[in-house]
C-alpha cells in the first residue's frame, strides 16, 4: 500500500477557474470588516455611557438620555439589518438554498 503524497496533484492548465476559498469571510475581507464595524458601533453606542449620560439638553420634559435612546434603538435596528444583508452576501452560492430552512430538523425543510 502506498502513502498519499503531501504535494497536491498539478492542475490542468486549461482549467481557468482558480480554487475558491472555503471560508466566505476570507473571500470577502472588506465586507467582513464593514460588518464588524457596524456591529461594534451598535454595541459600543450603549456600552460607552458618558456619550449619553447627560440631563441637558432637554427636549420637552425628557432629558437627553431618554431621547438618545428613543433615536438610538431604531438606528441600531437599521444598522444591524444592514449588517445582516451584508452577511447574507458572504454565503457561498451552494449555501443559498439553506437560508430559509436553518434549524429545520428535516433536510430541505420538508415535514
Amino acid at each position: 500500500m502506498t502513502e498519499p503524497t503531501a504535494t497536491p496533484a498539478p492542475r490542468d492548465p486549461l482549467d481557468s477557474a482558480p480554487p475558491r476559498p472555503q471560508n466566505p469571510v476570507l473571500a470577502h475581507p472588506v465586507t467582513s470588516a464593514v460588518i464588524g464595524v457596524l456591529v461594534a458601533a451598535a454595541i459600543l453606542g450603549t456600552l460607552i455611557v458618558p456619550i449619553y449620560a447627560h440631563i441637558t439638553p432637554k427636549l420637552g420634559d425628557f432629558p437627553f438620555f431618554y431621547w438618545y435612546q428613543l433615536i438610538y434603538m431604531p438606528a441600531v435596528a437599521v444598522v444591524l439589518w444592514t449588517a445582516m444583508l451584508l452577511q447574507r452576501r458572504l454565503r457561498r452560492p451552494d449555501d443559498a438554498g439553506t437560508a430559509d430552512t436553518a434549524g429545520d430538523p428535516v433536510p430541505g425543510g420538508a415535514r
